[in-house]
């Protein structure tokens, strides 16, 4: 019984930041409204992580309007690397169709984080987009596009953190 209970117990050499459904890490503040952190977390257990989703959705009224559906599948493998180094390396693809406009992407990522201490840990992020530059706006996703980024997080406690991050980027047009 013993060992069954250390083996739910999460693993203690994996250090990952929570990410979204692309596999990226959460910014501080949401983009409102596109999403809201904490709907799609994902915190990522050592070996292979899938999350797959699908969605109908409607919009009614002026302007942009009609049905849609919408298709998603990610991946990341995560490993830790040393007692204080993580990795994940993961892609995805996102279908959705909506009004007679489709959206298709696809891409790679990955995150590195280095637990300095107890309270300090930095990240090292980024993603390659494999996808054409222009994108209908009923279909735009402001998650889109390659980033590359790094981060400093001081843990207070382990529920609450401040970091730091910088971050830069493509994202690709809308019309």
């Amino acid at each position: 019984m013993a060992q069954e209970e250390q083996r739910a117990l999460p693993d203690s050499t994996l250090h990952l930041p929570e990410l979204n459904a692309y596999g990226q890490m959460q910014p501080a503040v949401s983009h409102w409204p596109v999403g809201y952190v904490g709907m799609d977390n994902w915190k990522l257990h050592k070996g292979m992580n899938l999350m797959l989703g699908a969605s109908v959705f409607t919009s009614f009224g002026k302007g942009w309007k009609g049905a849609g559906f919408s298709q998603q599948v990610s991946g990341m493998y995560a490993l830790p690397v040393t007692e204080k180094l993580s990795l994940a390396v993961g892609g995805y693809f996102h279908n959705a169709d909506w009004a007679g406009y489709n959206l298709r992407q696809a891409g790679f990522n990955a995150v590195l984080d280095y637990r300095f201490s107890q309270r300090w840990e930095g990240f090292l992020y980024g993603q390659k987009t494999l996808m054409g530059n222009k994108i209908p706006v009923p279909v735009y996703d402001h998650e889109l596009g390659d980033r590359i980024g790094a981060a400093v997080r001081y843990h207070f406690n382990p529920s609450t953190w401040i970091q730091v991050s910088l971050e830069t980027g493509h994202r690709p047009y809308y019309y």
